[in-house]
């Protein structure tokens, strides 16, 4: 009988344990995901910021904040293992919900325009061959756009000239 009591007390004492170590942990990763989340919200505010601002320097500020963060999400993580071990481990897949590079390309789509509306053409110019550079392996709607702000910027420009 006092065996059976005490082994009562050891299993009632195990489990009280298991359940404290199991509530550590899910507090944790809780955090965790609330970081992930402040960080994408922060890039979202970003990319809606950029593409809501008539202020060209705004726009300029955003989108750099937007290629920085692209950047950073395509260079992953390196783990230092021996050879003969590295190629069986894959690369960790980005955890970001959205292609960042696309935020970037379309606030650069923006700025391009709004610096072409406002007359700036070298700006423009500049900001629309960058999407074309880095869109350059893939015939996305962000290169056919680019190509089509370009296209009026020459247009623009040629009329600039013939009123001259």
């Amino acid at each position: 009988m006092k065996h059976d009591t005490l082994k009562a007390r050891l299993m009632v004492g195990l489990l009280g344990v298991a359940v404290l170590a199991s509530g550590c942990a899910s507090g944790v990763s809780s955090q965790m995901t609330e970081v992930r989340n402040s960080g994408f919200m922060s890039l979202w505010n970003t990319y809606a910021d950029c593409k809501s601002t008539s202020d060209l320097a705004q726009a300029s500020s955003d989108l750099r904040q937007l290629r920085s963060a692209s950047q950073e999400v395509n260079e992953g993580f390196v783990l230092p293992l021996p050879t003969h071990l590295e190629r069986l481990v894959a690369n960790p897949t980005s955890r970001v919900a959205v292609d960042v590079k696309a935020m970037a390309a379309s606030c650069a789509l923006y700025s391009g325009e709004l610096a072409l509306n406002q007359g700036q053409t070298d700006t423009a110019r500049d900001l629309l061959v960058s999407v074309i550079r880095l869109h350059k392996q893939e015939s996305s709607y962000y290169v056919q756009r680019a190509k089509t702000l370009l296209a009026r910027l020459g247009q623009v420009v040629n009329v600039s000239f013939n009123t001259l």
